[in-house]
């Protein structure tokens, strides 16, 4: 496939992505919140103003710990059991090598994105919990990097799927717990939100261009999120 061909086709995903994003209603009167009782206490509903405040959240967040939001967030239609069913989500872009800050084990690399590396990520707001009948290989990230011309295609994962690819072979067994168990309370506490996906791709040194789409299932309901675009350096 040609870099000219790749531009067109991450070019036309993101425009569908922008026409369904500007053609979302906002809804004209103000949620309407539950009754309280005293077994069942009240479960506020979402509306824009509180997404927009969870979406800033985020983007704070992943800016404060060196990841980088895509250019605009995405959204799932039909993904939740309130009104429209709209859920959005955040993608983003950690170039490596990334942390610089963990653990050290003398010997080990531990560094959970090499150099030459881009981990992608993909932060959805308002999922239930991933459980053991959770499809969890449904979001893709297709990539191109724009100065060597190479891109591809990637099956995101958990975080649990990219714990176990990010520990390197040699580590002797007896240390693989705490090596992957370092790697995963890194990446919860850098990104507490449910039904996270990721994948570290060696997409070489430049400029990144990325759009992060697919499904995700939420209790039981399959969502498709609409592509999201994002450009990174990776140097």
């Amino acid at each position: 496939m040609t870099v000219a061909r790749r531009l067109t086709t991450l070019t036309s995903l993101t425009a569908c992505a922008a026409a369904v994003l500007l053609a979302a209603p906002v809804a004209a009167d103000p949620p309407v919140r539950p009754a309280v009782t005293r077994d069942a206490p009240a479960t506020p509903t979402a509306g824009p103003g509180d997404l927009l405040a969870a979406y800033q959240t985020v983007v704070e967040t992943l800016e404060a710990l060196g990841i980088q939001p895509f250019l605009y967030p995405t959204v799932a239609a039909n993904c939740s059991g309130d009104g429209l069913g709209l859920v959005p989500a955040v993608a983003g872009a950690v170039p490596g090598p990334w942390p610089t800050n963990t653990l050290p084990i003398p010997g080990l690399d531990l560094t959970a994105v090499k150099s030459g590396q881009t981990l992608f990520t993909f932060l959805p707001y308002g999922l239930e919990p991933d459980t053991a009948a959770t499809k969890t290989s449904g979001m893709q990230v297709a990539w191109l990097n724009l100065s060597t011309g190479r891109g591809g295609m990637a099956s995101m994962g958990t975080i649990a799927d990219i714990v176990r690819a990010m520990v390197p072979p040699e580590v002797p067994a007896e240390l693989r717990p705490l090596a992957e168990n370092v790697i995963r309370d890194f990446l919860r506490t850098a990104i507490p939100v449910g039904g996270v996906r990721a994948v570290p791709v060696d997409t070489g040194k430049g400029t990144i261009l990325a759009a992060v789409f697919g499904t995700t299932d939420n209790a039981g309901r399959s969502c498709f999120f609409f592509p999201t675009l994002g450009i990174t350096e990776v140097a």
